[in-house]
């Protein structure tokens, strides 16, 4: 068992890079005036223009547009039965086009009822959905409201004091001329934006430490195509890590319930899908706190990681989600290449189908060949598009040639499911003895030491606490839910085991620091 402690967050400045110090592709984010999305957040070759789409095309890069091809089709195929998996000739990758096609519907593998024992150690009875009221909750696809009760509980929790002095980033990423002096300051040695330079802290998780593990993961459903992955999944004994929007949760419980009974694991991906350095300390901890709530209010549990849209980080965002409890997992980058499918594209014209089937190939031969460890790879199921090429082509491709081992990232980074929630995490082990002392007194006595080592699954080091006490919304979140079965649980838990008020002691052998991975948030052993 890993030896654990909090982690608070990082610092500003004289942090090292990523490790393989490649630049990151530049970030098109959402319009200014971007009306509701609605799940509709492909790339169009219309709508991101010459310009955008050939540095995309040149860099790997990610557009949004408010404009995409509908979502609304049903879903094909029977879910599969076991035993080898059957794909399509690679000639019929031309019929995944920027059309949504009529299929028929593919029913979820599973309908937990109320009151479930789920796969987690720890977690409470699954809540009842029926109970979910849409109209408690964020409009879909738009900015939370800054001035709700549960905001002013969660912003009551975190320490601004000591937050990065970062400015948000303007729309646009990198191209916007407006960004030039956030670009130059975006190395280690500065505000460390992803965007624009590849730059990771140790706290970041952006691969798998065994060479042979792919860590699978979907973003931004569940979506109507969400059963037809989970069938194929579910058949295989596959868990995946899926990182759900906020909006997509409210609106489909029963997939969010489905997944967290199968195994899968749940990370967040914000309420509205927003690129978060463009946002304020507020609108961060709202995209965040809301998403965190809902998965909480459907399943019982917390997510103690994130992943930010677009990969858009910086050390302001890291420090507010590591406050909130979130630790930030990205995707693999190696030796210049960004280990993007790009399916995200195919619906809007972008990104053929074959294309993206081509940059798996290449991910698939670097890892085979000279990657020194296992990947994470950025792909959807938010699109048909996406999950047609998932299902009937790179799924069937890896699991039929059985030379990767596809998990959950959790599972990669040697962690149980039980590790990837606030609430069961606390209970899964931890090295550190739990005292009562102020928070504040504790962190002053433990200065931040700089470490050239990092986290189990994560790349770049710098400035960390010897202890770091993340001040969690959990509290806000569990006074705030609507899960009775999960309030009920959490109202047995001492105050003061919560993520939000614990500090939990590393063993320090010597001057050496080894990161290693950990529960709720950034988490990290001191030998």
């Amino acid at each position: 068992m890993h030896h654990i402690v909090l982690l608070a967050g990082l610092a500003a400045a004289g942090l090292a890079t990523a490790a393989n110090g490649q630049v990151a592709s530049p970030l098109h984010v959402r319009a200014a005036a971007e009306p509701a999305r609605l799940e509709r957040r492909q790339a169009t070759a219309q709508s991101t223009g010459a310009t955008n789409a050939a540095t995309a095309t040149a860099t790997g890069g990610r557009s949004l547009s408010a404009s995409a091809s509908a979502a609304s089709a049903t879903i094909t195929g029977q879910p599969a039965s076991g035993g080898p998996v059957p794909s399509k000739p690679l000639e019929s990758l031309s019929s995944i086009g920027t059309a949504t096609t009529a299929e028929a519907t593919q029913p979820l593998p599973t309908i937990p009822a109320a009151g479930a024992t789920p796969p987690v150690k720890g977690a409470p009875p699954l809540p009842n959905i029926a109970t979910l009221n849409p109209a408690n909750y964020p409009p879909l696809d738009r900015m939370p409201p800054l001035d709700s009760p549960e905001m002013k509980e969660w912003l009551s929790e975190i320490d601004f004091d000591n937050i990065p002095d970062v400015s948000p980033t303007g729309l646009g990423g990198c191209a916007n001329a407006t960004n030039a002096m956030a670009v130059q300051n975006g190395g280690e040695d500065g505000a460390c934006w992803w965007t624009c330079g590849g730059c990771t802290r140790a706290t970041d998780i952006t691969y798998c430490p065994r060479k042979e593990d792919w860590g699978a993961s979907f973003d931004d459903g569940p979506s109507p195509y969400t059963p037809r992955l989970l069938n194929l999944l579910q058949s295989q004994n596959i868990q995946s890590t899926f990182f759900i929007v906020g909006s997509r949760a409210i609106s489909r419980p029963e997939m969010v319930q489905a997944e967290y009974m199968l195994g899968h694991q749940l990370s967040v991906h914000t309420w509205a899908h927003s690129a978060l350095t463009t946002l304020s300390n507020e609108e961060i901890v709202a995209e965040l706190g809301w998403t965190m709530k809902v998965i909480r209010d459907i399943t019982g549990v917390t997510p103690n990681t994130f992943r930010p849209p677009y990969g858009d980080i910086d050390d302001r965002v890291r420090y507010i989600a590591l406050q909130m409890g979130l630790r930030p997992i990205i995707w693999t980058q190696y030796d210049g290449q960004v280990f993007d499918t790009r399916d995200w594209q195919i619906g809007g014209g972008v990104v053929s189908a074959t294309q993206a089937y081509n940059n798996f190939n290449s991910f698939l031969d670097n890892a085979m060949q000279t990657l020194p460890h296992g990947f994470i790879v950025l792909a959807h199921d938010l699109y048909q598009q996406s999950v047609d090429l998932a299902v009937d082509y790179v799924l069937p491709k890896v699991i039929n040639a059985g030379q990767l081992k596809m998990k959950t990232i959790a599972s990669c980074l040697g962690q149980s499911l039980a590790d990837s929630y606030i609430e069961t995490a606390e209970d899964s082990g931890s090295s550190g003895d739990d005292d009562d002392n102020d928070d504040d007194d504790e962190a002053e006595d433990y200065p931040l030491v700089q470490t050239t080592s990092t986290v189990v699954g994560a790349t770049g080091s710098g400035f960390v606490s010897k202890i770091g006490l993340v001040t969690a919304a959990s509290t806000a979140l569990s006074s705030s839910s609507g899960a009775a079965a999960a309030s009920a649980a959490e109202s047995d838990r001492p105050k003061q085991n919560s993520p939000a008020s614990s500090a939990n002691r590393g063993a320090v052998v010597g001057s050496a620091v080894t990161l290693v991975a950990g529960a709720a948030a950034a988490l990290f052993a001191l030998y």
